[in-house]
């Protein structure tokens, strides 16, 4: 089957800015720009711990329940295909704080990591009604983390802002062109991730 240029486009943008890749991201800018030096061996640990506990252990869940024969698609395209793998996210996600916080990580990951248990609860809440884009929230929430940094430390530009907003902007499009969400689905994630982000990292 041959795709068109707009379909690569969109699953190029989806597949790169994957909610699952951002937190891990996110904890990256944030021993950038956070005041603390730390060193190599610190930066690794806890890049991985965040790695391994938001995107690792819940993909292997997700490949494992598509096998079973659980959900439909690791794409999880029908609302009722979330409900587990969102749980065990947040669950994964909680449980990766708890370790962040013991390993003395920046206060601004843990939160953040927390954050991102909390929009997988809510999503998870909202399933009966509509699926609420994971991909919006991860992208949107990443803005919200970078405002809340630049309003703390004076990390970041204006310019990069606007990017990020573009992008955005650019994933709304890729999840409309992929007939995965509605307008209001995307709205929902949007305003869960950045709002649960920044205000849980400017306190």
């Amino acid at each position: 089957m041959r795709y068109s240029f707009k379909h690569i486009l969109a699953q190029l943008l989806s597949y790169t800015l994957h909610p699952g890749i951002l937190p891990t991201a996110g904890a990256f800018y944030i021993l950038f720009v956070h005041p603390d030096v730390f060193a190599i061996e610190s930066i690794t640990r806890v890049l991985f711990v965040v790695f391994t506990g938001t995107y690792l252990i819940p993909m292997l869940v997700i490949y494992i329940l598509t096998i079973l024969g659980i959900i439909e698609s690791v794409h999880l395209i029908k609302k009722q295909d979330r409900i587990y793998p969102y749980v065990v996210a947040a669950f994964s996600a909680i449980l990766t704080s708890r370790i962040l916080m013991n390993m003395g990580a920046p206060r601004e990951i843990t939160y953040s990591t927390l954050a991102s248990a909390f929009i997988l609860v809510v999503s998870s809440v909202l399933i009966p009604f509509f699926k609420s884009s994971a991909h919006m929230a991860g992208i949107a929430g990443f803005a919200g983390l970078y405002l809340a940094l630049f309003e703390k430390y004076n990390a970041g530009n204006l310019s990069t802002m606007l990017v990020l907003i573009g992008l955005c902007g650019a994933m709304a499009w890729a999840r409309v062109a992929l007939k995965r969400h509605t307008l209001r689905e995307l709205f929902s994630g949007a305003v869960l991730g950045f709002l649960s982000i920044y205000v849980l990292l400017s306190r």
